[in-house]
């Protein structure tokens, strides 16, 4: 029996599920069960429309969950039954290395992190992003291997978007990521999505910055455009590889994945580092001279960054270790909803700068 361990089980993902309900259970509690004071305020029409609301996002976002568990293994099938590995048209995942199952127990993310990726990656409601933030890293990505025969490595690739763009050009894509839950939705995503675009409701768990309720309970499609629809240059369906794990683990120095890649691209991921200076010598020694490092994104850095530097700082150090930067642009981007959606959302002026290696690291 195939059991692919990177991929959560059928319980694992229910369990997820349920987490994600129970927090928004939790925040619409006193919605759906408010005192006599607040009913009598609120009146029946108004509470009746947020509980219609609350209801049809999660039972859209519960179908989608369980399309996706339907669509795992069943680990008690046999050798012979469901549990068989399933086809994979558009995105092939590539263990390394049975280690792979030593990626820690918080990798899995949340859905709520899942419904925004859905919201970015894969809904017509979101194409500004890849206008303002997708489609100009991969024109720097052209502009500097204009043949988009190399092969580029894409860590933190979350629901795989960027990869499949960068790989319709030509390019041979390699994407890693290492969370299970992320993997386990890209799979089907990518993959085998459903017949009919499915909905789903990605900031029904939001309850702060809304208008109204229509910017809560905002309905998407996904995935739009569908994967395998997606053409090459060549006139073939875009294709790429999606390597399961943990980046510095993977691919570090003495590590299974470890190789020379002719571009590496990065895009809000520098700043998800905890040890900053480590990620670079991980990045520097993928590249041989020559090579391309693009880099796309803000600094939001996590509570537990070792070093939160300047961009400025960031080019003096790859300048250092003997990088030329040759684009080095500012770009606005939202990172998912536009601004202006709601009373706040997440938008950036990010960096875009590309740098090439022109000498080994002493």
């Amino acid at each position: 029996m195939s059991v692919e361990a990177w991929r959560l089980s059928r319980a694992e993902l229910r369990k997820v599920l349920d987490s994600y309900e129970g927090s928004v259970d939790e925040d619409s509690f006193n919605l759906l069960r408010p005192t006599d004071a607040e009913r009598k305020l609120m009146g029946f029409d108004l509470l009746k429309k947020r509980a219609d609301a609350v209801k049809k996002a999660r039972d859209a976002n519960r179908r989608f969950v369980e399309a996706v568990v339907e669509d795992l293994p069943d680990l008690c099938a046999g050798p012979d039954g469901p549990s068989d590995i399933p086809s994979r048209p558009v995105c092939e995942f590539r263990v390394l290395s049975p280690g792979v199952g030593n990626l820690p127990a918080n990798s899995y993310g949340s859905l709520a992190s899942v419904h925004l990726h859905l919201l970015r990656d894969w809904s017509e409601n979101c194409e500004h992003v890849g206008t303002s933030t997708y489609s100009p890293a991969v024109a720097e990505l052209k502009a500097l291997i204009p043949s988009c025969s190399g092969e580029v490595l894409l860590p933190g690739c979350g629901l795989g978007r960027l990869a499949l763009d960068i790989a319709r050009e030509g390019f041979k894509v390699e994407a890693n990521d290492a969370s299970r839950l992320f993997m386990t939705v890209a799979d089907y995503i990518l993959n085998r999505p459903p017949t009919s675009p499915a909905s789903v409701f990605p900031v029904a768990h939001v309850f702060s910055e809304n208008w109204s309720l229509d910017q809560q309970y905002m309905e998407i499609k996904v995935p739009h455009p569908t994967p395998s629809t997606v053409v090459g240059s060549n006139g073939a369906p875009a294709s790429f590889v999606m390597v399961p794990g943990d980046f510095v683990k993977t691919y570090g120095p003495g590590c299974i994945g470890h190789r020379k890649f002719d571009a590496i691209v990065t895009c809000f991921f520098i700043d998800t580092a905890v040890d900053f200076v480590q990620l670079c010598g991980v990045i520097d020694g993928l590249l041989d001279v020559g090579g391309v490092w693009l880099n796309v994104g803000p600094l939001n850095y996590r509570k537990e960054a070792r070093l939160k530097l300047t961009y400025e700082e960031i080019v003096t150090i790859w300048e250092g270790m003997g990088y030329e930067f040759v684009s080095n642009k500012r770009i606005d981007s939202d990172y998912h909803l536009p601004r202006g959606f709601k009373m706040y959302t997440e938008s950036y002026q990010g960096a875009l700068t590309a740098a090439i290696k022109r000498r080994a690291t002493t």
